[in-house]
């Protein structure tokens, strides 16, 4: 009877456990732990992607995750994670700070990863093809074979070519985000963990630690099979020596000393009011010394100088022109590879000093130079563009009134100098997860491989510039976005999408479609001087000696038709020593 009664009591507890859980698992999309770090078990909103960033490359992302592929439907789920209130909600304010009216990459470039035409589309529908203006340079490379009339302006250029304005392309991500089903996680990224605090492996969950915006304090969580890092660069602002005493200490300086950054990051309004408000407040034309070498510098003096200032710009060399970011050819498809194709033959040291020489120093659009050396050539003209290799080691001092540069007075010095980059591991963020899954790096970047996967078997993947040693140099523009969220996109398709079943291992390659098609390039799984001659645009010489070579490492495996058997190729390439075979 004891035992009866012992067993009675027993099933009733069972019964209001059971009870209890169920009723706590019960809970709205916006439950989240509130009290991650006090170790209480309240229960974690679980979705199957976090995404920790809200730039391009975030959006990116999220449109190869979620966005309609006509075959099969989304079952997955997606959070973001960022302080902002929407995506690009940084790239909004730093084009509205500079008043920067266009972008200077092609209309065929942006956050719809699959899609190339998708902007030019929704410029026809809303009647704003006036926007999309002709690309200073001639493009003749496209992403697409899409020659339809309708994407084609009066002169029968085609509009995917075009340069897109500001505008434009603000109102067309805004369409994408609100087609897109995810979830806004408001707030800052500060810590990864394991699902359920254990060591976990493979293929186990993560826990995502946030601080919500305007709460830094209150810390939640959520929970993803899978996280994917699209966050930029981490670093503090570069600010050449003579000038940091005044940029600290703005009240000594009068507030005399502005970084371009504090723009963007104080939500001091534009450019043009800065000037205005810091240059004495009398209404007169002010003096303004602009340091730098890139764009924002060269928006910044025009912008002071259409305002009726003079101006100053100064940079340690002579201001460069390029339409992009980087060299044309890694964004020309008749080039890219071959240079993709080099700089992955490269060790991940040398590809780091590879990403410093093609993004070195600053560039400057070429409607922007030619309006400034206008300018600076016109009679009279209050614009002055200086070359100074010093511009770091001056003589600075401050009165009331001005700033003394080199015994130069100004009435406010607008530093342009950028953010110096810092390894990640600065971050707690990166730092976490390199911590939890023994992540490795080099030279303070993630050592992703070919899938953009920061640890092998772990569903961490990282995107922009952070993935710079496999996208390469122009992994932090919107074309390196594009690639890698159709990367993540494929790796992710099974967890994404309805009825995909993962494959037999047996039968899984080992390089999926969108990875780098020259990881695998050694291992005899493709035909390799097929390879290098439709991407490498090799010589005729060049492809009968690989030819010559294959045949011969074919007859040393006993037939012409066989894979992988290893001959002595080699190719020359220059500047470096023999890629061998």
């Amino acid at each position: 009877q004891d035992r009866c009664r012992f067993r009675a009591r027993r099933s009733t507890r069972r019964t209001v456990v059971k009870a209890t859980r169920s009723m706590q698992s019960i809970q709205t999309p916006e439950t989240v732990s509130k009290s991650a770090a006090s170790g209480s078990s309240e229960p974690v909103e679980a979705v199957s992607v976090v995404v920790v960033g809200g730039g391009p490359h975030a959006l990116a992302a999220l449109a190869a995750l979620v966005g309609g592929d006509g075959k099969s439907p989304v079952r997955g789920t997606v959070a973001v994670i960022d302080p902002g209130s929407h995506f690009l909600d940084a790239w909004y304010g730093r084009f509205r700070a500079l008043e920067i009216d266009r972008l200077r990459s092609p209309a065929y470039v942006h956050p719809s990863a699959f899609e190339p035409t998708a902007l030019v589309e929704f410029a026809i529908r809303e009647g704003r093809t006036a926007e999309l203006e002709a690309a200073p340079v001639a493009v003749q490379w496209m992403p697409t074979t899409d020659h339809r009339p309708e994407h084609a302006d009066s002169s029968g250029a085609s509009l995917l070519k075009a340069l897109p304005s500001s505008a434009l392309f603000r109102d067309f991500c805004a369409s994408l985000e609100a087609e897109l089903p995810h979830k806004w996680l408001r707030g800052t990224a500060t810590r990864v963990a394991r699902a359920g605090g254990g060591g976990g492996g493979g293929g186990s969950s993560f826990r995502v630690q946030y601080s919500a915006a305007g709460e830094p304090h209150e810390l939640r969580e959520v929970e993803a099979a899978a996280l994917i890092l699209a966050t930029g660069p981490v670093g503090a602002w570069s600010i050449p020596p003579p000038f940091a005493p005044l940029l600290s200490a703005a009240s000594s300086a009068c507030g005399r000393v502005l970084h371009s950054e504090q723009l963007l990051t104080q939500g001091r309004g534009t450019l043009r009011e800065e000037v205005a408000r810091r240059s004495g407040g009398d209404g007169g034309p002010a003096s303004v010394l602009v340091i730098g070498g890139g764009i924002s510098a060269a928006q910044a003096a025009l912008t002071a100088s259409r305002a009726g200032h003079r101006v100053v710009l100064r940079s340690r060399r002579p201001l460069q022109s390029r339409p992009f970011d980087i060299a044309v050819g890694w964004l020309d498809v008749r080039h890219a590879d071959r240079l993709r194709f080099e700089y992955l033959c490269l060790p991940p040291t040398r590809r780091l000093q590879a990403i410093r020489d093609a993004t070195a120093g600053g560039s400057v659009p070429a409607p922007y130079l030619e309006e400034l050396q206008r300018l600076a050539a016109s009679p009279g003209s209050s614009l002055r563009i200086e070359v100074d290799e010093a511009v770091d080691r001056g003589v600075c001092t401050s009165t009331a009134d001005s700033v003394q540069v080199n015994g130069e007075d100004f009435d406010l010095v607008v530093l342009c100098t950028g953010v110096a980059p810092e390894p990640l591991t600065s971050s707690a963020l990166f730092r976490s997860v390199e911590e939890l899954l023994g992540a490795p790096t080099v030279g303070g970047l993630p050592r992703v491989d070919s899938s953009l996967r920061w640890s092998r078997g772990e569903d961490v993947f990282v995107l922009g510039a952070n993935a710079g040693l496999e996208l390469g140099p122009g992994g932090g523009n919107l074309v390196g976005g594009m690639r890698g969220a159709r990367v993540v996109s494929n790796e992710l398709h099974v967890l994404m999408r309805e009825g995909v079943c993962a494959p037999p291992r047996s039968g899984w390659p080992d390089r999926t479609a969108f990875a780098n098609k020259y990881a695998a390039l050694l291992d005899g799984r493709e035909p390799e001087v097929d390879v290098l001659v439709q991407r490498l645009h090799l010589a005729p010489k060049a492809i009968i000696a690989l030819k010559k070579a294959r045949e011969a490492a074919a007859a040393g495996c006993g037939s012409r038709a066989a894979k992988g058997c290893k001959g002595a190729c080699s190719v020359r390439h220059p500047g470096g020593p023999p890629i061998l075979f």
